[in-house]
């Protein structure tokens, strides 16, 4: 069960989709199992544990690139089409809009 999640980390890094009946038919092990063993492992649901990662990792992106980026279309590589969503999700998960974080994050650089 871990190697699935070091999967799902190793492709949202990649800005890749997990597909998830792959994953668990290369694990061997019921379809029903792995859903059941990964919420109790996780606490989530695997598709909703990767949205978190890929909202995560959008969250650090966001940061470290700063101000003037264009957040729908970082949204957007990690599979994020309907921005509606893509904004309700992120607040839910962060705590605050992803326009916030950018702003909250922008360095004031002094001479």
């Amino acid at each position: 069960m871990i190697k699935s999640i070091e999967i799902m980390h190793l492709n949202v890094g990649n800005k890749s989709e997990t597909d998830l009946d792959e994953l668990i038919r290369k694990l061997g092990m019921p379809q029903r199992t792995f859903y059941y063993t990964f919420k109790k492992l996780t606490g989530e649901s695997p598709k909703r544990f990767i949205k978190h990662l890929k909202i995560k990792k959008i969250q650090q992106e966001l940061k470290i690139k700063g101000p003037g980026q264009n957040i729908k279309k970082i949204a957007s590589e990690y599979g994020f089409s309907h921005m509606g969503q893509f904004s309700q999700d992120y607040k839910d998960v962060i705590g605050e809009n992803a326009s916030l974080t950018v702003k909250n994050n922008t360095k004031t650089k002094l001479y």
